[in-house]
């Protein structure tokens, strides 16, 4: 959290067993918000062609990002195998369709067994519908002139509920570079037994709907909380607003 959320490499390298299969990369990041740098996302996919393991690339959040530049992950290997998860839900605002695509960075093959399973469980049951197909060719081919706008205001709603939640004493929060999630942490989690009750009673008595952050890792999410940023500005001031009054009335 110190680094705004940035990958520790060296823990990384550590954690590796050879029970490890793949390391994980979520870029733009979800709860945190954060964007990691190409130097980072080199090292470790060095580290996982060191090891002989494959990188799970989620960047479903790849055109969301507010000044800094998101790299693909699959741009910076030579070695190392790539999955890469997308798709359309976030950037054509169409989650209700389940459209979504895997690009497989298949280095020397090593990915054929997973790929081959892919496409048998595709064509067995979890296929897309045809029409939501055609309809996202559509989008790919059309104007994409909504994206910049979009980031645009996702940007304004996201540095509102980095400076309204820092201004929430008990409050803390790192500022997101991209996505539309802040994790903030609950500096006086005394107050509760942890960060689970926490969620549940400002979603009871402010009527504000928070996810615990222990559920995104009991390690580093312990006492932190996501909040989602997507909202209208107004709302997110009405909620904000009564997360401060929830807060206010624990003293």
């Amino acid at each position: 959290e110190e680094e705004n959320w940035q990958p520790d490499v060296d823990d990384i390298r550590k954690k590796i067993t050879d029970r490890t299969k793949a390391i994980v990369i979520i870029n733009p990041n979800n709860p945190t918000g954060a964007l990691y740098p190409k130097n980072t996302i080199k090292e470790i996919v060095d580290i996982a062609a060191e090891n002989d393991i494959a990188v799970i690339s989620d960047e479903i959040y790849d055109d969301i990002v507010f000044e800094k530049r998101q790299y693909a992950t699959a741009s910076l290997a030579k070695d190392a195998p790539i999955i890469t998860f997308n798709g359309f839900s976030k950037v054509y605002l169409v989650p209700g369709w389940r459209m979504g695509y895997a690009i497989f960075n298949n280095v020397d093959g090593k990915l054929d067994r997973i790929k081959d399973a892919f496409l048998r469980i595709a064509r067995a049951r979890l296929c897309a519908n045809s029409v939501c197909q055609r309809a996202m060719i559509a989008a790919l081919d059309g104007p994409q002139d909504h994206i910049p706008e979009m980031v645009k205001k996702l940007k304004e709603r996201s540095n509102f509920a980095y400076k309204r939640l820092n201004e929430i004493e008990g409050i803390s929060s790192t500022k997101p570079d991209g996505a539309f999630y802040i994790f903030p942490k609950v500096e006086a989690i005394d107050s509760w037994k942890n960060d689970k009750e926490f969620v549940l009673d400002v979603l009871n008595k402010a009527h504000v709907l928070l996810v615990h952050g222990s559920g995104f890792s009991p390690e580093y999410g312990k006492n932190h909380f996501r909040a989602v940023t997507l909202p209208p500005m107004e709302m997110l001031e009405e909620a904000f607003n009564r997360l401060e009054s929830f807060m206010k009335g624990i003293k």
